[in-house]
Formats: structure tokens, C-alpha cells, sequence
């Protein structure tokens, strides 16, 4: 008769104890983590920077004790606007990027990525000459063409869809907005995805692959 392995891992032993199968719980550890996550690169950040816990608050307008509560671990009241106060006077630059969970949104949105720096290139524009073109703000076709994160407005998605001439649904299913994605869109994309690549000028088999895949997203 075999038994199962054990484990001496003391978290991994609590998780199965009392977080498995518990969603509320599983929030609760998550948000944990990321209040240690949050306090402990605050304190990383000042203390490279050779600054006390004072010498920072002297710089953002507060407290020594609030720089204090900020860098513990059980904090819980972080706000972005003092998170961006900090990040300004330690010379860092703070950004906000959402990721999806659902795996397969992930390569809805890398199919996004890719699709846009396929679209733009092979009407060898710049980034420069699609913003002056579809009157696109030139940081917002970056975001979108390189930053996973970016949740671009419906009213760009809009400007998109005029632009390159796919319905505004399609992309943005893509994007993720869409909750319910057709199977088609997701099987569609996930094969694109795995058929780009990011290179400064498409090749014939990647002009055929994105002609493909734009005759699919055009198809209503």
C-alpha cells in the first residue's frame, strides 16, 4: 500500500489546512502579501537611498510615523497618492499594472499586443505617423503595443477599429473587456500568439499569419 508523500513545509502545511478551498481566506493571504510586498519595497527604496525614516517624511509632508506604519508589513492603508509622493522624492516612477488571472485573457492580450505592432508595421508607419493618423495619443498606442497591463479607454478601441477596420467588439474581446469571449476569438488568438514574433519588419510568413487572423477578426 503507498502512502502519500509528506511534507515538513510549515506553510505549505497550513495552506492545505486552513486556506484550501477557503476563497475568503485565499483573499485575505493574498492581500497580505501584498501589504509585505508594498512595505518592504518602500523600506528597500529609502534605505538605498541612505535615508532615514524621517529624512523621507521630511521630504513628502509627513511624519516619521507614518513612514513608520507604512513600512510595516500588517499596514493596510497604502493609497497610490502617497505611495506616488514617495516614489517622486525617492526618484522612482510609479505605475499600476492589473493582470489578468485567467490565464487564457493573458493570451488574449499578448494576440492584442502583437496584432497592433503587426498592423502598424505592415503599413510601415511609425508610432509617430499612427497617432498623427488615427488621432491616437502616441504614449497610448506604446501602452498598448507593449505594456501588458494597459486597459485602453472604448473610446481609442473606437479609433482603432475605424482605423484598421475591425469591429470594436472583436478587439475588444481581445483586450479582455469582453467577460464572455467566443471559443473562435480565444483559439484564434492563442494560435496568432504562438505564431508572432516582435521584429522590426514582418516577414512573408508573418504577413501571412496576420492577414489571417485580421481576416478573422473583420469576419462578422
Amino acid at each position: 500500500m503507498s502512502r502519500k508523500k509528506e511534507t515538513s513545509n510549515a506553510v505549505e502545511i497550513l495552506s492545505r489546512r486552513y486556506i484550501k478551498g477557503d476563497p475568503d481566506r485565499k483573499a485575505a493571504l493574498e492581500a497580505e502579501r501584498v501589504n509585505a510586498e508594498v512595505a518592504r519595497m518602500i523600506y528597500d527604496l529609502r534605505t538605498e537611498a541612505g535615508l532615514s525614516q524621517n529624512e523621507l517624511a521630511v521630504l513628502i509632508g509627513t511624519t516619521q510615523s507614518v513612514i513608520s506604519r507604512l513600512e510595516d508589513a500588517d499596514y493596510e492603508g497604502h493609497s497610490l497618492s502617497m505611495l506616488n509622493r514617495i516614489a517622486k522624492a525617492l526618484n522612482q516612477r510609479l505605475t499600476v499594472v492589473m493582470t489578468a488571472k485567467d490565464p487564457e485573457i493573458g493570451t488574449l492580450r499578448y494576440a492584442f499586443q502583437m496584432v497592433l505592432q503587426d498592423l502598424r508595421r505592415a503599413k510601415e508607419l511609425t508610432v509617430d505617423d499612427l497617432a498623427q493618423q488615427s488621432g491616437i495619443d502616441r504614449n497610448e498606442i506604446i501602452n498598448m503595443e507593449r505594456n501588458n497591463g494597459y486597459w485602453p479607454p472604448p473610446c481609442t478601441l473606437h479609433k482603432l477599429s475605424q482605423f484598421y477596420g475591425i469591429p470594436t467588439r472583436r478587439l475588444a474581446a481581445l483586450v479582455g473587456i469582453i467577460k464572455e469571449v467566443p471559443p473562435e476569438i480565444r483559439q484564434s488568438a492563442s494560435r496568432f500568439a504562438a505564431q508572432s514574433e516582435s521584429f522590426a519588419k514582418l516577414t512573408e510568413e508573418e504577413k501571412k499569419v496576420l492577414d489571417e487572423f485580421v481576416k478573422f477578426l473583420k469576419a462578422e
